[in-house]
């Protein structure tokens, strides 16, 4: 595909949503997991989660090292690794050989997620690469879905496994369409000169601040969206007098307002519209969402009302900080450190975000649900990186490529 087309873009989504599928595929399952390995939710939850230890530990050199071989070449040997991995669960016979391939599963978050905006900002520019970039910020909601209806035929079966193999065949596919994907070109002149100045230069997104601001800010927001995916259901089903499952059910259909707020925001980014600007009015409708989603005196219908706003905030506000991730790389070539360092503090923070948000739970009183809401809201606009620049696009934005 030539580099910076609609088709290469909509196939590094594919890759996207296929990598968040692996979360999401284990949650219709979860109670045929206890029983075949005799294990509890709390392990279930555990190989939920352990998938993102590697992006934690490895993203930011991680990605230095994509910007060395190149995105098509990473994504193309995680995906058939993602393949080895679902096979393994497949036979499967305990919880430790499942959490273990669970745990190497996780380098998709590395070898995939990091890479697939590196490769969109190296081969778009303008507004085709801020419309792309808004679109690939969707692939959370989207492939957390997909990860649902991959599983939910087999849930409750004898042939519950058969998630992995169907999982396993997708990325399968996908490997065999990585040759489509276009292939950064690079000179000689590019390369360091010497292994030393090669290793060091993996670490030198350390040293520059806007990466580090974009990484605060975007972790900030996945935080709270996070915390509230984990306990509204609990939280719905404890004050409206709604089963779980509903509730849960309701969270799920209503992600589809996280998507509309992506691509909304991508449209008024598109458009020329402040940066600054847009983010302040989302930033007060978040503000706004998140406090009634936790008022107890709501009725259910507005309480959905206020779930549905609040996707659609975080949804807009995401897409947002992704399109200024090229803003904030010194070489649009090499994006995949930044995008490492972005995955790796936002992997951080969700490890110690569902366990805080269960302990506030616990307490009854959603007070401090709310403090959180509101200061995750703030501090990730305080930390926005250029934000007194002008616009989201260059003034060169006919410049794109087709």
């Amino acid at each position: 595909m030539k580099p910076g087309s609609w088709g290469s873009i909509w196939l590094v989504y594919f890759y996207s949503i296929l990598c968040m599928a692996s979360i999401g595929k284990l949650v219709p399952i979860e109670a045929d997991i206890e029983r075949a390995f005799n294990t509890t939710p709390a392990g279930v939850g555990f190989a939920i989660s352990i998938v993102a230890v590697s992006s934690a530990v490895g993203a930011t050199i991680g990605g230095g090292i994509i910007d060395r071989v190149g995105p098509r070449l990473a994504i193309i040997v995680t995906s058939v690794i993602i393949v080895g991995c679902n096979l393994v669960s497949f036979f499967s016979t305990s919880m430790f050989v499942l959490d273990a391939a669970r745990l190497v599963e996780g380098i998709e978050f590395i070898g995939i997620i990091v890479a697939a905006p590196a490769l969109i900002m190296a081969t778009t520019t303008g507004q085709r690469q801020v419309r792309a970039m808004t679109l690939w910020s969707t692939y959370t909601p989207t492939g957390y879905t997909l990860g649902l209806l991959l599983a939910v035929p087999f849930a409750g079966t004898l042939a519950w496994r058969w998630t992995f193999i169907v999982h396993g065949a997708l990325f399968a596919v996908a490997a065999l369409l990585g040759g489509m994907l276009p292939e950064i070109p690079r000179s000689a002149e590019e390369l360091p000169s010497s292994r030393r100045v090669r290793f060091a230069d993996l670490f030198s997104i350390y040293r520059e601040i806007q990466p580090w601001k974009l990484s605060i800010s975007n972790a900030m927001l996945v935080s709270i969206g996070l915390g509230t995916s984990t306990v509204v259901p609990a939280y719905f089903a404890r004050t409206h007098h709604v089963s779980v499952a509903t509730s849960s059910s309701i969270f799920a259909v209503a992600n589809v307002a996280m998507i509309a707020g992506g691509l909304g925001a991508g449209y008024l980014l598109a458009r020329g519209t402040r940066t600054i600007y847009l983010y302040i009015a989302i930033t007060l409708g978040g503000m706004a969402s998140g406090f009634l989603l936790y008022a107890p005196w709501l009725t259910f219908s507005f309480a959905i009302s206020a779930l549905a706003g609040w996707l659609l905030t975080t949804g807009a506000a995401v897409a947002i900080l992704m399109a200024l991730l090229p803003k904030v790389v010194k070489d649009p070539t090499r994006g995949g450190a930044a995008a490492g360092l972005l995955g790796q503090v936002m992997a951080f923070t969700n490890f110690v975000t569902p366990p805080l948000y269960l302990s506030i739970l616990s307490k009854q009183s959603p007070l401090p649900l709310v403090a959180l809401v509101l200061s995750g809201w703030i501090i990730s606009l305080i930390f926005l990186p250029a934000w007194r620049q002008a616009r989201a696009l260059p003034e060169t934005a006919s410049a794109v490529r087709s």
